[in-house]
């Protein structure tokens, strides 16, 4: 918070959402003594707490005010500042859309550990509201256990948190969208609703033409290019062609495995509708 910050903070803010701005009501900092005299004389305490003070310890007890200045005091301030600039650049970057893909924000632990715990980023910006950053209370976020700390003294109270589904739901919506992107390179089939119907006359009409069909679980399926590769022989599959093979599929011959169910989807052509 800059000089003057709680003033200017009340200013109007916009909402990308809403395509118009809202003010932002901060109240209750502007009533408390110790924020407004921290605002108030911000250059001051910047310049004695962040260089003189620096300074003044490396010169007085190792006699280097030199080193003192440089390093503790403006080597120190740019690094804080680099760290301070992650959260808008490499917190954008790096890591992983844990709870949501709507923005840009990220998670990652290495970009916590320079920017005081804001690398948990996407979870910040999914739910804006809650105090934490890291989630799980080994999540490396120092200002998380500095304020649940402090609660417990009354110097931080009625701490903000979402409830628990909306993490659970985010996480699984996110894997489902990996999980759909992964499968979406595979072929899987026709649908079954975008299949063309096929009546049983049409099935053993196509049948006595030479076609071979199968029938399982009201699909019908062609395994002409499949005939040769069926582990348990052709001649196994040739007994079921123009036939309803269902039962046999599923466990009276044999109970096939997943990866037989899936080489079948391949195979679909149509669906089975009553005369």
């Amino acid at each position: 918070m800059g000089s003057h910050g709680l003033a200017t903070m009340e200013t109007e803010e916009t909402d990308p959402s809403m395509g118009q701005s809202s003010t932002i009501d901060i109240s209750d900092l502007q009533k408390d003594p110790l924020l407004r005299i921290q605002d108030k004389y911000y250059i001051v305490w910047a310049t004695l707490i962040g260089l003189l003070a620096p300074t003044l310890i490396a010169g007085y007890f190792w006699d280097d005010w030199t080193g003192g200045f440089l390093i503790g005091a403006m080597a120190k301030s740019v690094f804080l500042q680099q760290c301070t600039f992650f959260i808008n650049s490499l917190a954008h970057t790096w890591g992983k859309s844990t709870y949501s893909d709507q923005h840009t924000a990220r998670d990652s632990y290495i970009v916590s550990l320079f920017t005081f715990g804001e690398g948990y980023h996407n979870f910040h910006h999914e739910f804006p509201y809650d105090y934490r950053n890291g989630l799980d209370w080994y999540s490396y976020d120092p200002g998380k256990w500095l304020i649940r700390f402090l609660s417990y003294f009354g110097l931080t109270y009625n701490l903000k948190r979402f409830p628990a589904d909306l993490f659970h739901k985010g996480k699984i919506q996110m894997l489902q969208q990996e999980l759909d992107h992964l499968a979406a390179q595979w072929n899987w089939g026709k649908q079954v609703q975008e299949l063309p119907t096929m009546t049983m006359q049409q099935f053993k009409s196509r049948v006595a033409e030479g076609s071979s069909l199968v029938i399982v679980d009201g699909i019908v399926h062609d395994v002409t290019n499949f005939a040769d590769k069926h582990p348990g022989g052709k001649l196994i599959l040739e007994r079921f062609l123009g036939l309803d093979a269902t039962k046999a599929f599923h466990g009276k011959v044999y109970n096939h495995s997943k990866a037989a169910k899936n080489l079948l989807a391949t195979l679909r052509m149509a669906k089975i509708i009553s005369n």
